[in-house]
């Protein structure tokens, strides 16, 4: 079994910056994993992908163009950083960073989700449909993973190399193979969909909802198993956009302060999450391009401020979406 890292005699800050740290191995395990993954581009593998087609009956290309250019405007905002090469600027800059990720991978998501007839406003819902494509294999493998179940029954798919969680398992731990870092991304995954419930329970708490009062018509304040599971049967699949969206909730918080004060690679972490937002906006755009048809799709690219996208959109239309033809 791997030694976990030695016990460090921590500061009161360096405490405090853990959660940030174990936020950057958790990024970096799912750009592992993505990397890793020979077959990442190679849609045509995927039925769903050859199936393809327009679903939405009051379909208008001019609502996908608007979307698609909201997100890779976004896109381009998040990158400019990457011309920056001061590490003072990718720590601060981390209060629009996470929003910028979560907002363009969302938008994408959204403009295909116009060609479905199945896009709309609400984010949860949004998050779910995503959960339930990856759940019904919609999507390439390298984003295939996912937890569901109820409490203390949680069970993980899309990590073939993870065999459950060590006794001596440190998030902390360095990813040096794959294995290393899909734990790492089932801890992520674990964590999120806990955090999840602890936020419904705090909301159902707030209505005193009447599945969880006592006799005396209180809120309870112990939650035995059986409670906690009417819960998790109400909370989706848990995939990669509730850790994206966990980022960008992160933002609204004081809790950014725990990630400009973490002794971390901030422009590493700033490139991984980069990777993830190319990634994902690749594989929406191409399902974007198969269901309008690769020409009207390359007019929408053609109309947008080439400067602006030349090493996103543009690159990945050259690169991986055009050979799919």
């Amino acid at each position: 079994m791997r030694e976990s890292r030695r016990t460090l005699n921590w500061t009161s800050d360096q405490t405090k910056s853990i959660p940030s740290k174990v936020f950057f191995n958790h990024f970096f395990s799912i750009i592992y994993c993505i990397v890793c993954n020979e077959e990442k581009f190679e849609l045509k593998k995927n039925p769903y992908y050859n199936s393809i087609k327009i679903k939405n009956k009051q379909f208008d290309i001019k609502e996908v163009k608007k979307l698609l250019w909201n997100s890779w405007s976004t896109e381009y905002a998040y990158r400019i950083g990457e011309k920056i090469n001061n590490n003072d600027y990718y720590k601060f800059s981390l209060h629009w960073n996470f929003p910028q990720a979560y907002y363009s991978v969302y938008l994408s998501m959204t403009a295909f989700h116009e060609t479905q007839g199945v896009a709309n406003e609400q984010h949860e819902k949004s998050i779910k449909l995503f959960g339930n494509s990856v759940k019904d294999k919609h999507y390439p493998l390298a984003i295939s993973f996912y937890v569901s179940g109820l409490k203390d029954e949680f069970e993980y798919f899309g990590l073939p190399k993870f065999k459950g969680f060590p006794k001596e398992n440190s998030v902390l731990s360095k990813i040096e193979c794959l294995e290393d870092a899909e734990l790492q991304l089932a801890t992520f995954l674990k964590t999120t969909r806990k955090k999840n419930a602890e936020d419904k329970r705090k909301r159902l708490e707030k209505q005193n909802h009447k599945d969880f009062r006592t006799d005396k018509g209180q809120f309870r304040k112990t939650f035995k198993k059986e409670h906690w599971d009417i819960i998790y049967k109400s909370i989706p699949t848990t995939s990669v956009f509730n850790l994206l969206y966990r980022l960008r909730i992160k933002a609204n918080y004081r809790d950014i302060e725990s990630f400009i004060n973490a002794d971390i690679d901030f422009k590493s972490f700033h490139k991984s999450l980069g990777k993830l937002i190319y990634y994902l906006n690749f594989v929406h755009e191409a399902y974007i391009a198969k269901a309008i048809g690769i020409d009207n799709y390359e007019k929408i690219l053609n109309e947008f401020p080439s400067h602006l996208n030349r090493e996103t959109a543009i690159k990945r239309f050259e690169k991986n979406i055009k050979p799919l033809k």
